[in-house]
């Protein structure tokens, strides 16, 4: 989290995924159609996270985020992200897919409507 806060292209107002290697939180190595689909759903469920040399989720629940945000037709994208019982993922899916667009809880898994960010303003909260 500390270098999200201090990397200008980890920002909201900035964010992008394809070529971004200034932000280690952008998966910015995927294939163009990863990149140029407009997801209306996202699933995240991996990598592993739940002992201490996996990588854990949150490079890919902030780029889900950026994804979801970006999104130029209407509507929103719904955005799945499973273990939140875990520390890591909880928090980061609470910093960058936010409660506020929490939609429903049920065990371990929550899902989030994240509309484009021309319908919201400021950061990802």
């Amino acid at each position: 989290m500390q270098h999200y806060r201090r990397e200008p292209d980890c920002w909201a107002k900035n964010s992008f995924l394809r070529g971004n290697e200034k932000c280690r939180l952008a998966l910015n190595m995927l294939s163009d159609e990863v990149y140029d689909t407009e997801w209306d759903m996202i699933m995240v469920d991996a990598p592993r996270g739940y002992f201490a040399e996996a990588p854990g989720r949150m490079a890919a629940i902030y780029s889900a985020a950026v994804m979801a945000r970006n999104r130029k037709k209407s509507g929103v994208t719904h955005v799945f992200v499973h273990d939140v019982d875990r520390r890591v993922e909880k928090k980061y899916a609470e910093a960058f897919l936010c409660r506020k667009h929490l939609v429903k809880a049920v065990g371990r898994l929550w899902h989030f409507e994240i509309p484009p960010a021309a319908n919201v303003s400021g950061g990802f909260c």
